[in-house]
């Protein structure tokens, strides 16, 4: 055992962990099991290496409290892509909980029954409950168990080694404030907890932030379940408390004072196999397939039969089944048991009868019409396949025959496969039982969003709209068809809007900007960094509702101007140096400097420029570090460094003009005050940057359309209009940067 301990004096883990978990016998005998699964990895790839599963949840639970140290509760929060292996991280963390002392392990479990049965099924089938000498389990435990849970844990205290108490509960106001309830009731004082909190940014946090954030509410003023979460908490002397997510922009968005605020945050690595939106979206071609906007039933578009894209993910479909049914039976791959197709229109259940209507009255269709007992397909069902079979062929070499998939379907696939409806109404089919059927056909809405796991999914069919402005994190919690598919990718399809297929490939840029910024970050306290976001305008990074910090969104396109550069005297003086400095740096280096009239094409220019001196020179010689003192500007151009700075790892031959306004010679600008006699600034010239002159070409016009453009010149200041000699403040190095607008972006940053 002793390759896999992590040595936290010798590793380069920064900041170092408060205590290092030890591997017991426990979690060593559940991953050995997880790595017997046929799909799954084997032990050494769960157990070796810096970012396996194993090493990575000693790192999240050795973040936590020590189980020997009684001390304030700690809060982490642990981000992975979605589908990516949440699951088997926190169940690693709680079994080495279980190895090292936590007495009490609860797992807040989803909003949705559904999504509390998969998980606590899953910690029953993994954990090997029914009889466990680790573990006594209960759901959504009351008053009623009170005194089986107060005889266990005292059994507990006087065995650490023996069972654990491990408490799965619904995500919901109700159940969490009776087993706050049961638990206010109890000695706990030394009994290490840890709470698992699934899909932390989901019902847990404080739906009335914004208001309290506003002043429209009272501190007080809470949500029902993040209230009952925090009376949980309150009742736990000695707790851990963790967030898991895929989408943490609103974990990351809380007040500082927020008492669900995560103290650091970790990451989930996926392994080699796993396949998120840059294998959808960026990676592959081939996998994505546009729902022409024709076929999007509405009022105002009412379908009489099923749209040709639903059939043509259907058959293609009963193809990717069919041949995992061959090659099952010929013992060749497709070692997972199940393919299955996911249908994801609107919310409303109607929609869901509406589609699962056409999909039935289709597959009795082709029923009647596929061959049997071995009869040679006709030639009008193969046509009807071709299509499918060609465009599954181009990313898929190794595909059966196409007469022979024919025949399996026929013969296999109709035999094995269901259709059915997961949503909330009575007859919608509650759980799915994977392993009773290896094919099937879901047809849902919310409860098919996020945490729901589909197993063998290869088809997914979305044609719900993106909507006005949806959140970022809503968006990518729809992607159930992220996961461990690589050794079947090649056979998936995923058929959108275009629309969304838009907002989904913007996301993934978003989401490696979040991602990098939590490596970098990682274990450290959030409070010590910013959250800079980058978004487009298609996306908003969450729900409104919950983001109790102050955040604002910028738009990094166009002319971005400060509008105060003159309060401080020292960066005024520091900005005078560094624009000489630059410009005579960039004109040796970079052809020199020229009239911009001649550049520009017009018969006279006061200004010069320097043409094409690269972006990486721009940003390392003057952008960052221009002294930027304004708040508000600091926050504006926060925005512009790292939107350049993505602009250039996207292309890094980027290249910028820089524009020497009237050569450099200091111009005049008045400036209104609150107060002349203490001469307190209340604007600066903003409105009077760009020359306003009549027959003069506009200083606005000093740019080039698909080039970023750099202006730079010098002001002196003063509160009279038009009187030069009078200004008070001389030699303000000013800046302005445009950002064409095929490069623009936005960002949401954190107001200070």
């Amino acid at each position: 055992m002793e390759s896999l301990q992590l040595n936290n004096k010798d590793s380069l883990i920064s900041p170092p962990l408060k205590w290092e978990p030890e591997l017991g016998d426990f979690t060593t005998q559940f991953l050995d099991g997880k790595s017997k699964d046929a799909n799954g990895p084997s032990f050494e790839d769960l157990t070796q290496g810096e970012y396996s599963i194993l090493q990575e949840a000693r790192r999240i639970l050795g973040r936590c409290l020590p189980p020997s140290l009684s001390a304030a509760p700690e809060t982490g929060l642990v981000v992975g892509y979605v589908q990516s292996g949440k699951t088997l991280s926190f169940e690693t963390v709680i079994a080495l909980a279980r190895d090292n002392g936590y007495g009490v392990i609860i797992v807040l479990a989803g909003t949705k029954n559904n999504l509390r049965d998969q998980s606590e099924d899953r910690l029953k089938k993994d954990f090997e409950i029914e009889g466990s000498e680790d573990w006594y389990h209960l759901s959504n435990p009351s008053m009623s168990v009170k005194d089986q849970i107060e005889s266990r844990l005292d059994a507990w205290k006087r065995r650490p080694s023996k069972k654990s108490l491990l408490i799965t509960v619904l995500k919901h106001g109700g159940h969490l404030e009776k087993l706050a309830t049961v638990f206010s009731k109890l000695d706990l004082v030394s009994v290490p907890c840890l709470i698992i909190d699934d899909e932390s940014d989901q019902a847990s946090l404080n739906t009335k932030a914004a208001r309290i954030q506003a002043g429209l509410a009272a501190v007080t003023d809470v949500s029902t379940t993040y209230k009952s979460i925090l009376k949980l908490r309150d009742v736990l002397p000695h707790h851990s408390y963790l967030q898991y997510t895929a989408t943490p922009q609103a974990n990351l968005l809380l007040a500082q004072t927020d008492f669900l605020n995560p103290n650091f945050a970790e990451l989930v690595t996926p392994g080699d196999a796993y396949t998120g939106g840059k294998s959808f979206f960026i990676e592959q071609k081939g996998l994505v397939e546009i729902i022409p906007s024709q076929e999007i039933p509405s009022k105002n578009n009412v379908l009489k039969a099923p749209p040709k894209s639903l059939l043509k993910a259907l058959r293609t479909f009963l193809l990717v089944a069919s041949h995992h049914s061959l090659t099952r039976a010929k013992g060749r791959g497709a070692k997972d048991r199940n393919r299955s197709m996911m249908v994801h229109p609107a919310i409303s259940t109607s929609s869901h009868k509406l589609y699962k209507g056409w999909i039935d009255n289709s597959l009795r269709t082709l029923r009647g019409m596929m061959p049997l007992n071995g009869v040679k397909p006709q030639a009008a069902i193969v046509n009807l396949f071709q299509e499918e079979y060609d465009s599954l062929k181009a990313t898929c070499h190794d595909l059966s025959p196409l007469e022979d998939l024919l025949v399996e379907i026929a013969e296999e696939v109709f035999v094995e496969l269901n259709v059915v409806e997961i949503n909330g109404t009575k007859d919608a089919e509650e759980k799915v039982s994977w392993r009773s059927s290896p094919y099937w056909i879901l047809v849902g809405g919310a409860k098919l969003d996020r945490g729901y796991t589909v197993e063998g999914l290869c088809i997914t069919y979305m044609p719900r709209p993106l909507g006005t402005a949806p959140a970022a994190d809503n968006l990518q919690q729809r992607a159930r068809f992220f996961g461990y598919k690589l050794p079947y990718l090649n056979q998936c399809r995923v058929f959108l809007q275009s629309s969304v297929k838009d907002a989904f490939s913007e996301y993934i840029e978003h989401e490696e900007c979040v991602r990098e910024a939590l490596i970098s970050n990682r274990g450290k306290p959030l409070s010590q960094w910013r959250r800079d976001f980058i978004l487009t305008q298609l996306l908003k990074p969450t729900r409104a509702n919950v983001i109790g910090l102050g955040i604002r969104k910028i738009p990094v396109d166009g002319w971005l101007v400060p509008k105060v550069m003159h309060r401080d005297a020292t960066a005024i003086e520091s900005n005078r140096i560094l624009l000489h400095t630059t410009v005579d740096k960039w004109a040796a280096a970079h052809g020199g400097i020229q009239s911009a009239a001649e550049v520009m094409g017009v018969l006279t220019s006061p200004h010069n420029v320097i043409e094409a001196v690269p972006l990486y020179s721009v940003l390392e010689d003057f952008l960052l570090s221009v002294q930027v003192r304004d708040a508000k500007d600091a926050e504006q151009h926060s925005a512009m460094l790292i939107a350049l700075s993505k602009l250039l790892a996207e292309d890094d031959s980027l290249k910028v003009d820089i524009f020497m306004m009237n050569k450099l010679e200091s111009g005049y600008r008045s400036r209104r005050v609150r107060n002349v006699a203490q001469g307190i600034d209340r604007y600066s010239p903003i409105n009077q940057y760009f020359s306003q002159s009549a027959d003069v070409k506009n200083d606005r016009a000093y740019c080039f359309k698909d080039r970023i453009t750099l202006q730079l010149r010098f002001f002196d200041l003063g509160v009279v209009q038009r009187e030069k000699d009078k200004a008070d403040i001389k030699g303000v190095a000013w800046f302005a940067v445009n950002i064409p607008s095929l490069m623009r972006k936005s960002l949401v940053v954190e107001k200070r």
